[in-house]
């Protein structure tokens, strides 16, 4: 296929595939604007079109010129010999791009886990807060499962995740394990310095946010999360 390698034509379909889930997401918000004739899904939905049109863009080039590079600073980079170590440490196999892209999804799971239940079970709203108390933990532990063999998967993963609990569990219960999850990741073992840098960065955030500034952070909307950030809030304020 021209010059397309593996990488050119799963980056195309990962691009592709989050703006259409992405787009189809968007009706969830469609409403109408007094004040603007395209309504509230306008601006998203034009970001998408162009981050769509972007992926066929680089995907045409890429199946014309492959890695050719349009200028001497381009070039440079790609003969740095960055893809000679991505095809020995296995990043170029279609083993690990099938795994990164199983990773991936796992936080869009999590956010249409009342959906795919409610196919088959008519759920009320404590139902699909039980629902995602299930599905959290159990999509997790996939999650920690499938990072010990993709550490790149498991980085570009944790922040979806954590974007993903926050509007449910909430920040002041996330925040901590995502912190030392990035730790984590990051290589740091020693658990008396990952517990520093948890309570630090926590402590930074909380005296900011909450007590200097008074922006509201996320509570989350399910309980015992919901409790835990409200009484939080009312202890350091």
């Amino acid at each position: 296929m021209g010059k397309l390698r593996l990488g050119h034509i799963c980056e195309a379909v990962f691009w592709l595939a989050l703006a259409a889930f992405l787009y189809i997401e968007s009706f969830e918000f469609d409403r109408g604007i007094e004040i603007y004739k395209f309504g509230a899904t306008g601006w998203p939905r034009a970001l998408l079109l162009l981050v769509a049109v972007a992926a066929i863009g680089q995907f045409l080039f890429q199946f014309v010129a492959g890695d050719k590079a349009t200028s001497g600073t381009v070039g440079a980079a790609t003969d740095d010999g960055a893809e000679e170590a991505a095809r020995q440490s296995g990043h170029s196999h279609f083993r690990w791009y099938v795994s990164t892209f199983c990773l991936l999804i796992l936080p869009f799971l999590y956010m249409r886990a009342h959906d795919l239940v409610g196919m088959f079970l008519e759920l009320d709203k404590e139902g699909i807060h039980s629902v995602k108390l299930m599905a959290a933990p159990v999509l997790l532990f996939v999650y920690l499962l499938m990072a010990r063999g993709n550490h790149v998967g498991a980085i570009l993963t944790l922040p979806l995740f954590f974007a993903a609990l926050l509007e449910d569990l909430g920040f002041y219960s996330m925040a901590p394990l995502f912190i030392v999850g990035v730790t984590l990741l990051m290589g740091e073992r020693r658990p008396q310095w990952i517990a520093l840098t948890a309570a630090l960065i926590m402590g930074v955030l909380l005296f900011t946010f909450v007590s200097l500034l008074y922006v509201g952070l996320p509570t989350g909307n399910i309980s015992p999360f919901y409790d835990l950030s409200h009484w939080i809030v009312t202890m350091i304020q």
